[in-house]
Protein backbone atom coordinates (compact mmCIF):
# COMPACT_ATOMS: atom_id res chain seq x y z
CA UNK A 1 0.00 0.00 0.00
CA UNK A 2 2.83 2.56 0.94
CA UNK A 3 4.76 1.59 -2.23
CA UNK A 4 1.27 2.25 -4.57
CA UNK A 5 1.17 5.74 -2.91
CA UNK A 6 5.09 6.97 -3.53
CA UNK A 7 4.60 5.40 -7.06
CA UNK A 8 1.80 7.57 -7.46
CA UNK A 9 2.60 10.43 -5.88
CA UNK A 10 6.18 10.43 -7.85
CA UNK A 11 3.71 10.23 -11.22
CA UNK A 12 2.16 13.45 -9.51
CA UNK A 13 5.09 15.20 -8.70
CA UNK A 14 6.55 14.58 -12.39
CA UNK A 15 3.52 15.90 -14.01
CA UNK A 16 2.95 18.35 -11.93
CA UNK A 17 6.13 20.13 -12.91
CA UNK A 18 4.23 21.54 -16.07
CA UNK A 19 1.32 21.35 -14.19
CA UNK A 20 -0.83 23.55 -12.25
CA UNK A 21 0.87 24.70 -8.80
CA UNK A 22 -1.58 26.72 -5.53
CA UNK A 23 -0.80 27.40 -2.15
CA UNK A 24 -3.46 28.35 0.16
CA UNK A 25 -5.03 28.98 3.96
CA UNK A 26 -7.44 26.95 5.95
CA UNK A 27 -8.82 26.21 9.45
CA UNK A 28 -12.11 24.98 10.78
CA UNK A 29 -12.97 22.30 13.62
CA UNK A 30 -12.58 19.07 14.56
CA UNK A 31 -15.19 16.82 16.00
CA UNK A 32 -13.64 13.72 17.54
CA UNK A 33 -14.14 10.31 19.88
CA UNK A 34 -11.22 7.99 21.83
CA UNK A 35 -12.11 4.63 21.74
CA UNK A 36 -10.36 2.79 24.49
CA UNK A 37 -9.59 -0.73 25.16
CA UNK A 38 -9.29 -0.31 29.24
CA UNK A 39 -7.50 -3.90 29.35
CA UNK A 40 -6.32 -4.19 32.75
CA UNK A 41 -7.70 -0.82 33.57
CA UNK A 42 -11.37 -2.20 33.12
CA UNK A 43 -12.11 -1.53 36.81
CA UNK A 44 -11.12 2.15 36.55
CA UNK A 45 -11.85 3.54 32.91
CA UNK A 46 -14.60 2.77 30.18
CA UNK A 47 -15.21 4.78 26.86
CA UNK A 48 -17.70 7.86 26.55
CA UNK A 49 -20.10 8.28 24.28
CA UNK A 50 -19.24 12.21 24.06
CA UNK A 51 -17.50 13.67 21.52
CA UNK A 52 -15.07 16.38 21.64
CA UNK A 53 -14.90 19.73 20.03
CA UNK A 54 -11.47 21.13 18.64
CA UNK A 55 -10.11 23.61 15.95
CA UNK A 56 -7.48 23.41 13.32
CA UNK A 57 -5.65 26.04 10.73
CA UNK A 58 -2.85 25.99 8.82
CA UNK A 59 -1.48 25.84 5.09
CA UNK A 60 -1.70 23.78 2.32
CA UNK A 61 -0.42 23.15 -1.73
CA UNK A 62 -1.92 21.65 -4.45
CA UNK A 63 -0.47 20.41 -7.33
CA UNK A 64 -1.88 19.12 -9.95
CA UNK A 65 -5.24 20.02 -11.74
CA UNK A 66 -7.70 17.00 -12.37
CA UNK A 67 -5.51 14.45 -10.67
CA UNK A 68 -3.89 16.22 -7.71
CA UNK A 69 -1.48 15.77 -4.93
CA UNK A 70 -1.99 18.12 -1.73
CA UNK A 71 0.29 18.48 1.30
CA UNK A 72 -0.35 20.31 4.84
CA UNK A 73 1.20 21.40 7.77
CA UNK A 74 -1.80 21.92 10.23
CA UNK A 75 -2.42 22.79 13.79
CA UNK A 76 -4.75 20.52 15.32
CA UNK A 77 -6.44 19.75 18.87
CA UNK A 78 -7.82 16.52 19.35
CA UNK A 79 -9.26 14.11 21.76
CA UNK A 80 -12.38 12.87 23.66
CA UNK A 81 -13.79 11.83 27.07
CA UNK A 82 -13.30 8.49 29.24
CA UNK A 83 -15.28 7.60 32.17
CA UNK A 84 -12.93 7.56 34.96
CA UNK A 85 -13.94 5.62 38.55
CA UNK A 86 -12.15 6.78 41.70
CA UNK A 87 -9.78 3.97 43.10
CA UNK A 88 -11.56 5.12 46.32
CA UNK A 89 -14.92 4.03 45.10
CA UNK A 90 -17.96 6.67 43.89
CA UNK A 91 -19.62 7.23 40.66
CA UNK A 92 -17.64 7.20 37.50
CA UNK A 93 -16.14 11.18 36.22
CA UNK A 94 -15.70 12.31 33.04
CA UNK A 95 -12.66 13.85 32.33
CA UNK A 96 -11.71 15.28 28.86
CA UNK A 97 -8.80 14.61 27.14
CA UNK A 98 -7.25 16.89 24.25
CA UNK A 99 -3.86 17.36 22.95
CA UNK A 100 -2.30 19.31 20.45
CA UNK A 101 -0.64 18.28 17.61
CA UNK A 102 0.60 18.98 14.25
CA UNK A 103 -0.72 16.93 11.88
CA UNK A 104 0.57 16.76 8.04
CA UNK A 105 -2.12 14.49 5.66
CA UNK A 106 -0.27 14.05 2.31
CA UNK A 107 -3.03 13.55 -0.10
CA UNK A 108 -4.45 12.42 -3.59
CA UNK A 109 -7.27 14.22 -4.73
CA UNK A 110 -9.32 13.78 -8.34
CA UNK A 111 -11.70 17.11 -9.38
CA UNK A 112 -14.89 16.40 -10.68
CA UNK A 113 -16.44 19.26 -13.33
CA UNK A 114 -14.13 21.86 -11.70
CA UNK A 115 -15.76 22.33 -8.44
CA UNK A 116 -16.36 19.00 -6.27
CA UNK A 117 -12.62 17.21 -5.05
CA UNK A 118 -12.15 13.86 -3.39
CA UNK A 119 -9.14 13.18 -1.85
CA UNK A 120 -7.36 10.30 0.48
CA UNK A 121 -4.57 9.87 1.97
CA UNK A 122 -2.48 9.05 5.02
CA UNK A 123 -1.34 11.71 8.06
CA UNK A 124 0.86 11.92 10.66
CA UNK A 125 0.47 13.23 13.91
CA UNK A 126 2.90 14.69 15.90
CA UNK A 127 1.84 15.76 19.59
CA UNK A 128 2.88 18.74 20.95
CA UNK A 129 1.47 18.68 24.53
CA UNK A 130 -1.54 17.01 26.45
CA UNK A 131 -3.92 17.91 28.65
CA UNK A 132 -2.92 17.84 32.11
CA UNK A 133 -6.57 16.31 33.71
CA UNK A 134 -6.35 12.76 31.87
CA UNK A 135 -2.43 12.58 33.24
CA UNK A 136 -3.61 13.50 36.83
CA UNK A 137 -6.30 10.58 36.56
CA UNK A 138 -3.83 7.82 35.42
CA UNK A 139 -1.59 8.61 38.62
CA UNK A 140 -4.11 7.01 40.73
CA UNK A 141 -3.90 4.01 38.53
CA UNK A 142 -0.38 4.13 37.48
CA UNK A 143 3.00 5.04 38.58
CA UNK A 144 3.51 6.06 34.75
CA UNK A 145 1.44 9.06 33.30
CA UNK A 146 3.76 10.09 30.90
CA UNK A 147 3.29 7.11 28.78
CA UNK A 148 -0.53 7.78 28.29
CA UNK A 149 0.38 9.47 25.10
CA UNK A 150 2.44 8.55 21.79
CA UNK A 151 4.56 11.23 20.65
CA UNK A 152 3.95 10.53 16.98
CA UNK A 153 0.73 8.29 15.44
CA UNK A 154 -0.22 7.49 11.70
CA UNK A 155 -3.91 7.90 10.28
CA UNK A 156 -6.05 9.04 7.41
CA UNK A 157 -8.03 11.31 5.72
CA UNK A 158 -10.55 10.87 3.46
CA UNK A 159 -13.44 13.04 1.93
CA UNK A 160 -14.96 15.56 -0.38
CA UNK A 161 -14.65 18.69 -0.94
CA UNK A 162 -16.27 22.05 -3.37
CA UNK A 163 -15.85 24.62 -4.46
CA UNK A 164 -18.02 28.16 -3.31
CA UNK A 165 -17.56 32.08 -3.98
CA UNK A 166 -13.46 31.52 -4.36
CA UNK A 167 -13.57 29.37 -1.16
CA UNK A 168 -12.65 25.74 -0.58
CA UNK A 169 -15.17 24.07 1.93
CA UNK A 170 -14.11 20.19 2.89
CA UNK A 171 -15.50 17.70 5.07
CA UNK A 172 -12.94 14.61 6.08
CA UNK A 173 -13.21 11.56 8.40
CA UNK A 174 -10.05 11.37 10.05
CA UNK A 175 -9.12 8.15 11.66
CA UNK A 176 -6.02 6.55 13.46
CA UNK A 177 -3.98 3.37 12.01
CA UNK A 178 -1.89 3.29 15.07
CA UNK A 179 -2.75 3.56 19.38
CA UNK A 180 -3.48 7.11 20.12
CA UNK A 181 -1.75 5.88 23.43
CA UNK A 182 1.25 3.62 24.53
CA UNK A 183 -0.49 0.18 24.95
CA UNK A 184 1.87 -0.60 28.21
CA UNK A 185 1.89 0.98 31.90
CA UNK A 186 4.20 -0.71 33.65
CA UNK A 187 2.90 -3.77 32.42
CA UNK A 188 -0.39 -2.87 33.01
CA UNK A 189 -2.76 -2.79 28.88
CA UNK A 190 -4.54 0.35 27.58
CA UNK A 191 -4.68 1.51 24.42
CA UNK A 192 -7.02 4.53 22.58
CA UNK A 193 -7.99 5.07 18.88
CA UNK A 194 -9.24 8.65 17.64
CA UNK A 195 -11.56 9.02 15.13
CA UNK A 196 -14.08 11.78 14.30
CA UNK A 197 -14.81 14.50 11.49
CA UNK A 198 -12.87 17.62 10.51
CA UNK A 199 -15.11 20.61 8.77
CA UNK A 200 -11.96 23.46 7.05
CA UNK A 201 -12.67 26.07 4.91
CA UNK A 202 -10.18 27.47 2.78
CA UNK A 203 -8.63 30.14 0.23
CA UNK A 204 -5.95 29.79 -2.54
CA UNK A 205 -3.29 32.80 -2.07
CA UNK A 206 -0.77 32.03 -4.40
Amino acid sequence: MKKIFLVLASLLIIQNSYGQFQLGIKGGVNVSKIYTNEGSFKANFNESLDTKTGYTFGAFARLGNKLYLQPEVMFATKGGKINVVPVGGGGPVVVDIKTNNIDIPVLIGFKLFNRIRINAGPVASIKLSEDSKFLDALKSVTSNPDAAFEKATFGYQAGVGIKLLGFDIDLRKDGSLSEVSSKQFNGNQFSQRLSGWQLTLGRKIL
